[in-house]
């Protein structure tokens, strides 16, 4: 991204991303003296390329020893309304097209589907530069974008004003994406260089560029999600950052000794993890684009895991941990290290794939108020299982690792952990923030089809095609379905509903058609799960996770039971 903010870093003949959390030069908010409780909403709209805050960094809503809790404007909105910004920049070259689809609806349809998969918690401005190459953009479109950029990306509080005349991104040497802590009241940025994405040179063909480019895409949407949910605090709903990086902003910028949040190999690794998996759910959903051929996730996988077991055979000191930081050398493996490492520990259990999604990034927060400087281990305790009672340490992960990718070869060791196309495309992830649209926003489409993952029976409903997808929604919150009518959709507190023992959950259902059904899910701490199942025909459905609850007794009539950023 830009040289202010973030490392660059190139991989092969693609240049492969660099995430961050963090930000760039030195703070000033709440340690400088510039703030107040009495803030005007300088972007009540939620318009793009508009700042909320400028010259003054907000107080914080609560404090603890490690952090400061923020309640920023936007985060009145819902989580359907979480701006997702498109800003074009054309005047000096258009945007291309491939197979007639223009890049600014891949851009659109790639970043609303990992929305709607991972969840969003920021608002995010996505820019999209059309200048092929970077250096051919005019004077005027080159200030534009500065501008632009620097409004909502620039340092909030004493420096805003100062970044905002002076801050130049330019020279743009890759793709990237964020959530950076300095520019956090603001939200989040992805960049897309046309000429550094779809746009540059080494393509032999439509598939490749279409491949490298959702991979890109994903990525930095994936810097996004993971640098953003790091700071969640899902008790309070704020955003908790911590004081001593306010304080000392180079525990982020120029770290040293333990990562300040994340050990790179997950942050890129973990990145090019997720962004596999995104851009192979969301081709799937693509009737022109054959997913085995044209994105083929698995040999993407087996690629990155080849070259990781490369290195590794090759260098007998070589650990997880010689990635913890940043590399200055290009190309930076820990992309691949990174991966291959998150593949071997969904091998050793499936759990630990949504752990790689989304539960070690979530479990941040809380694990770092638990121990200071100590997160980014404390969190992987809690999210990767060894077996199927304990979990791992990271220094435990890390010589199991390492001993095992070293006791066979490339080909012996990739067929131990090798996925399927379809195993990648239709693993589950079950994200802790709201993933699914209500029904103000969307009727949400089921479909019925032949199993592609053997978990017992014949036909199974298909969400965002995803067989048997896990739903997180907002307690009492309504969301609309609709159905075959051969497959009527309904609910219950058991799994498989009333072929799995159970009985029907009414309340708040209404049955609207013989091909839809709403549901208002109930707001109750003893109501935390239900299961959409198939009426007429049994092992077909799958979950539904009901979060952010505000109370704390039974609904009336409730028939009870039932349980980043970086650059590319």
């Amino acid at each position: 991204m830009n040289n202010r903010f973030w490392l660059i870093f190139f991989v092969m003949f693609i240049i492969t991303a660099c995430g961050g959390g963090g930000g760039g030069s030195s703070y000033s908010g709440t340690s400088g003296g510039s703030i107040s409780s009495t803030l005007s909403n300088l972007n009540p709209t939620n318009a793009c390329k508009k700042a909320w805050y400028t010259s003054t960094f907000p107080d914080p809503s609560s404090t603890n020893t490690v952090f400061n809790n923020y309640s920023f404007f936007w985060q009145q909105s819902s989580f359907e309304a979480m701006p997702n910004c498109r800003n074009v920049y054309e005047a000096t070259n258009a945007i291309t097209d491939t197979g007639g689809v223009d890049w600014e609806d891949y851009v659109k349809e790639i970043v609303d589907y990992s929305k709607y998969t991972l969840g969003q918690i920021v608002p995010v401005n996505i820019f999209i530069l059309g200048a092929n190459p970077t250096s051919s953009v005019n004077a005027t479109e080159k200030a534009t974008y500065n501008t632009d950029f620097q409004t909502v990306q620039a340092r909030v509080g004493s420096s805003y004003a100062s970044d905002l005349a002076n801050g130049d991104i330019f020279p743009i040497e890759s793709a990237g994406g964020g959530y950076s802590f300095e520019a956090a009241p603001n939200g989040a940025d992805i960049q897309l260089p046309q000429a550094l994405v779809w746009g540059q040179s080494g393509f032999s063909n439509d598939n490749e560029k279409i491949q490298a480019s959702f991979k890109i895409i994903a990525h930095e949407y994936f810097h996004v999600y993971q640098n953003s949910i790091k700071f969640y605090n899902e008790a309070s709903k704020t955003i908790s950052i911590p004081k001593t990086w306010q304080s000392n902003p180079n525990i982020v910028n120029n770290p040293s000794g333990d990562p300040a949040y994340f050990p790179w190999w997950i942050e890129e690794g973990g990145a090019d993890f997720g962004a596999i998996v995104l851009s192979a759910k969301y081709a799937n959903t693509k009737s022109g684009i054959n997913v085995s051929t044209v994105i083929n996730p698995v040999q993407q996988f087996e690629d990155h895991f080849k070259k990781a077991h490369e290195l590794f055979a090759g260098d007998a000191n070589l650990k997880l941990s010689s990635y913890n930081l940043p590399s200055s050398s290009t190309p930076d493996y820990a992309y691949q290290v990174g991966t291959a490492a998150l593949l071997y520990a969904w091998y050793k259990d499936e759990r630990n794939f949504n752990s790689a999604m989304t539960k070690y990034y979530t479990d941040w927060q809380e694990a770092e108020l638990n121990r200071s400087g100590k997160g980014f281990e404390d969190a992987f305790e809690d999210a990767f299982w060894k077996n199927n009672t304990e979990y791992y340490t990271l220094d435990e992960f890390d010589t199991e690792f390492r001993t095992w990718i070293r006791a066979g070869d490339a080909n012996n060791r990739w067929a131990i952990v090798a996925k399927t196309a379809n195993q990648i495309i239709h693993a589950n992830i079950e994200p802790s923030t709201p993933n699914t649209p209500n029904s103000t926003w969307k009727t949400i489409a089921v479909s019925a089809a032949a199993k592609v993952i053997d978990n017992g029976g014949v036909n199974k409903y298909f969400i965002d095609g995803i067989q048997q997808k896990t739903l997180v929604v907002k307690a009492g919150s309504n969301y609309k379905f609709s159905h075959g009518s051969t497959h009527p959709i309904r609910f219950s507190t058991t799994a498989d509903g009333t072929h799995g023992g159970g009985v029907a959950y009414t309340p708040g259902v209404t049955v609207i058609s013989d091909t839809e059904v709403s549901i208002t899910v109930p707001n109750s701490s003893t109501t935390k799960t239900l299961y959409y199942y198939c009426a007429n025909h049994p092992g077909m459905g799958g979950k539904i996770k009901i979060v952010e609850q505000t109370s704390s007794g039974s609904n009336p009539g409730e028939g009870g039971g039932g349980g980043g950023g970086g650059s590319y």
